[in-house]
């Protein structure tokens, strides 16, 4: 039915003499509700703030953001959150600001953290910037970094004044742009990431071992994933950071492989395990062993599983940030020969009196020779065919099969929150 308005109603009324259309017409007509009556309030979004890229470890970076009230109401009582990435820390601590160091937890990396109380009323239609930029230090290990800022008005739990900023320090705050900033500038949510790279490197490096035994013998053969440093590394996906496969030698079969790796491919007897790290991270000067439990079922000469980054998913693949392929790749050996076998150092060549089974990503080479009995470290050079270092994998190869994992890194919380 099409809504009558109450002036037709009245001159229906007139025109009928009666109660009954007044009544009919008052009944007919629409009544506003709460969703027709738009509340007034404040809505505050940030300004578009681009990459900072190049920063050389130890010196500071200044990083400030607009921010716009596209509200219909005046916002008081704002807090603003920041959190940055365990490669930063603060230059300067502002009286109105309460600051924490939160440690690694929940698979996810150490952080910095501020709250502060912006004593200030930010009128609707009105741009703001920072009365000066927040100043970060940038640590030698830094590489990856981000500094995460997001902006809310009455939150819960807003600091009531001066914590760790200290009498006579400054007081962070926000001042009106004029003429104001340009509308389509607007990034348009209260949260606000900015990505600061370094001018820095990390060394990925994989070993293998060398074992002996006879047919029928289990043997523990040992690959390890670390990061060298100097710098720690994050993924830009939740997906972990060193994915690499393990070939299996010939005449030999996995009995129990480690954690974080699973069978690259199908069959009952896969000739290779695909193994990531357990984070999206990895700290500098951090390793991991993953320890397989391969049966020997034939003894064959300097049988050889060759161990390699695959190409994944972060970081465009590749590893843009190590400059040192030399120990990329690595192999393991069972019964190595006194000449021509064994796992010894780069540069050498591949085995020629045994077979090798290699990692599905190929391109590796093997090392010179050695000889005797347990396990010895093994390390070789690997590059992928355009002579870029390839790693990675995607995590859906590790989800479909048996006892793969994704781990997911977590926000950290703000202080305020915890």
């Amino acid at each position: 039915m099409r809504p009558v308005s109450l002036a037709a109603a009245l001159r229906c009324s007139a025109a009928v003499g009666t109660a009954t259309a007044l009544a009919w017409a008052l009944a007919s007509a629409p009544v506003a509700t709460a969703a027709d009556r738009e509340e007034p309030g404040a809505e505050l979004a940030f300004g578009v703030t681009a990459p900072i890229e190049g920063v050389r470890p130890g010196s500071a970076q200044a990083v400030s953001f607009t921010v716009t009230n596209r509200g219909t109401a005046p916002a008081t009582q704002v807090a603003l959150y920041i959190d940055g990435s365990q490669g930063l820390a603060f230059a300067e601590k502002y009286a109105n600001c309460r600051y924490e160091n939160t440690p690694a937890q929940d698979e996810g990396p150490a952080q910095v953290n501020a709250v502060c109380a912006v004593d200030q009323t930010l009128e609707p239609g009105s741009v703001y910037a920072l009365e000066e930029p927040v100043g970060v230090t940038l640590a030698d290990r830094a590489l990856y970094e981000q500094l995460s800022f997001t902006i809310q008005q009455d939150p819960a739990g807003l600091p009531g004044g001066a914590d760790d900023g200290g009498a006579g320090k400054a007081v962070l705050r926000l001042v009106e742009q004029r003429p104001p900033a340009d509308p389509g500038a607007t990034y348009g949510y209260e949260r606000l990431d900015v990505d600061i790279t370094a001018k820095n490197t990390a060394d990925f490096a994989l070993t293998g071992s060398t074992v002996k035994g006879k047919a029928g013998d289990t043997v523990t053969a040992e690959v390890s994933f670390a990061n060298k440093g100097p710098g720690w590394v994050t993924n830009d996906v939740s997906s972990p950071i060193g994915v690499f496969d393990v070939g299996v030698p010939t005449g030999t079969t996995v009995v129990k492989a480690p954690e974080f790796c699973a069978p690259a491919g199908t069959g009952n007897k896969p000739a290779a395990y695909h193994c990531t790290t357990p984070y999206d991270y990895a700290d500098e000067h951090s390793e991991r062993a993953y320890p397989f439990r391969l049966r020997i079922d034939k003894v064959v000469k300097n049988a050889t599983g060759k161990v390699a980054f695959v190409k994944g998913d972060h970081r465009s693949g590749t590893l843009p940030f190590d400059e040192n392929p030399k120990n990329n790749a690595a192999r393991v050996v069972v019964n190595p020969t006194a000449v021509g076998g064994g796992s010894g150092s780069t540069g050498g060549s591949e085995p020629t009196d045994g077979p090798s089974s290699g990692a599905t990503s190929g391109g590796a080479t093997s090392g010179g020779s050695t000889q005797g009995t347990g396990t010895q470290t093994d390390t070789l050079a690997a590059s992928g065919t355009d002579g870029s270092l390839l790693i990675g994998g995607t995590a859906a190869a590790l989800l479909l099969t048996a006892g793969g994992v994704l781990v997911v890194r977590r926000q950290g919380k703000h202080p305020s929150a915890r």
